[in-house]
């Protein structure tokens, strides 16, 4: 999984691309983990290009949220392919998780 960090305002990007499993998941983590640090308003994580997400990754992406919510800085989830929204879905992440269409909508929130 490749990882593109973009800033725009006080407003951190997280693009991701490609798989989200036990191997990369520590990638996601750190990502998050040192933007969350840098006090952003807010972190958007665009999925559109993320193929596939596991069970690995789904417990990384609630670590960060879990992490956000502490520091009080929002995570908003946008761009979900079919297969990663069913996975949401599935997993009841779609009530916990703030999750929009579009980066627009995302960045609206």
């Amino acid at each position: 999984m490749n990882i593109t960090v973009t800033e725009q305002d006080t407003i951190c990007i997280l693009e991701l691309n490609g798989r989200m499993d036990a191997t990369t998941v520590s990638t996601f983590e750190n990502v998050c983990k040192e933007n969350l640090d840098k006090n952003f308003s807010k972190i958007l994580v665009d999925m559109s290009a993320l193929e596939y997400i596991s069970s690995a990754g789904l417990r990384g992406i609630l670590l960060m949220e879990k992490t956000s919510k502490a520091k009080q800085i929002p995570l908003v989830f946008y761009g979900l392919q079919s297969m990663v929204y069913e996975v949401f879905k599935i997993s009841s992440f779609l009530s916990i998780l703030k999750i929009c269409t579009t980066k627009e909508e995302a960045l609206s929130l």
